[in-house]
């Protein structure tokens, strides 16, 4: 008869404790990948970079989840991470440092992804696939994750002019030598210190760029238009340009928040990596759909967007202005948008549509977190939404002209108008 496990040796290098330092080094790890990558995303310019830092950010966020509850099953008796040593915080500080686009690719993903993935891979070769046979499957799982991400961050990379990529190397050598300072990651004796403060203890917060960054394609002007479009198509061109960016707009901001508050309970962080990586790919589903209309990135300006306007709020403002203001009030747009997309038989829009609102539910759902930071005071939320709201009047009347302010469609009415 078949037997799934006969196979599994019974015997394995590691025993629970050796175990558990391990799997905390690999919590800490990969959540500084997230955070970094989150933080990095308003500053560096590359469209193809946010795109593909926001989807492995995420998967960097299931990672280190699973690890920080496989660290519970462990016998640790809190979930806490513990704390990796100076040489491994000071490996991820220094990725935070990254000058540039080809810096941080190259220093990511040539020489601490692929550590990582040896660390796995040596710890699954030697730990006991049954006693230890959770650990083993993570393992294996993540291995797969993260040799898709290096292959096609060093993809994005090569793409990057070679002036880029030459100029990156003394940063990279410094990486390098930094890696070498913590040796392997699979090595428990060197694994863990003690139990942390958090899952982000020892890191610094970089200050947020003022404006998003967008590359060379983008141009940044005062309208979401050159002119009045022509006709239907490209008033549909146009909104589609708007909402990539906007999209953006919103993964960068989200990016920031998860970023600039590692006191946040580590549940933030993921609901947070989560929904950025959702509007990264609503910025992708926009684009495409821009790019199936005939255009392409570029056609038409972009404008600074809501990233601008919130990323001056104080924390909990900023967390009520996204979820339970700017995510809350668009939904009713997109299913018009939708509606009106399957009267007149565009079924990619439709779809498109469909599912961006079906996202925004748990978007909204997140705004939970500004309760959390308030401690459920009722009066002090309500006075935080009223102080939102005011402030957002203000900057309207302050900014009547200003295509920000200017509804959820960030479209000059006058266009709307002229195009009808």
């Amino acid at each position: 008869m078949y037997d799934l496990y006969a196979g599994y040796r019974l015997i394995g290098a590691f025993d629970v404790a050796r175990t558990a330092r391990l799997v905390a080094r690999y919590h800490y790890v990969e959540a500084q990948l997230m955070r970094v990558a989150a933080g990095k995303l308003a500053e560096l310019p590359e469209w193809e970079l946010k795109c593909l830092a926001g989807r492995h950010l995420w998967q960097d966020s299931l990672h280190a989840d699973a690890w920080l509850t496989r660290l519970i099953d462990l016998r640790w008796p809190r979930r806490a991470p513990l704390s990796p040593g100076e040489p491994t915080r000071r490996l991820m500080a220094l990725l935070d440092d990254a000058p540039g686009s080809a810096a941080f690719l190259a220093a990511v993903y040539r020489q601490v992804k692929p550590r990582l993935i040896a660390a796995y891979t040596a710890h699954r070769a030697a730990c006991a696939p049954l006693a230890d046979e959770p650990t083993w499957e993570l393992l294996g799982r993540a291995i797969v994750d993260e040799e898709e991400q290096v292959r096609q961050g060093l993809a994005l990379l090569e793409s990057l002019p070679a002036t880029e990529r030459t100029a990156a190397r003394p940063y990279e050598a410094l990486v390098a030598d930094a890696c070498e300072a913590v040796g392997s990651l699979a090595d428990p004796a060197t694994a863990a210190e003690r139990e942390a403060d958090g899952s982000f203890e020892g890191q610094a917060v970089r200050p947020a760029p003022p404006v998003a960054a967008r590359d060379a394609r983008f141009r940044l002007g005062e309208r979401a238009a050159d002119r009045p479009p022509a006709d239907a198509r490209e008033l549909a061109m146009l909104m589609a340009h708007r909402d990539a960016d906007n999209e953006m707009h919103a993964a960068e901001l989200l990016g920031r928040s998860l970023y600039e508050h590692p006191e946040m309970p580590w549940e933030y962080h993921v609901d947070m990596a989560r929904q950025l990586w959702d509007e990264v790919r609503h910025a992708v589903l926009y684009q495409r759909y821009l790019e199936q209309l005939g255009a392409r990135l570029g056609d038409f300006p972009v404008i600074p967007g809501n990233y601008a306007y919130r990323i001056g709020l104080d924390f909990p403002h900023r967390l009520y202005d996204l979820h339970l203001r700017g995510e809350k009030l668009g939904m009713p747009d997109l299913i018009r948008y939708r509606e009106e997309a399957r009267a007149r038989g565009d079924a990619h829009y439709a779809l498109l549509n469909d599912f961006v609102h079906a996202d925004e539910v748990p978007h909204v759902k997140n705004g939970r977190w500004l309760r959390w930071l308030l401690k459920d005071d009722e009066e002090a939320f309500r006075r935080v939404e009223r102080e939102t709201m005011q402030i957002r009047a203000a900057y309207e009347r302050a900014h009547a002209n200003d295509p920000i302010v200017t509804a959820y469609t960030g479209l000059v009415p006058s266009l709307l108008d002229d195009a009808g």
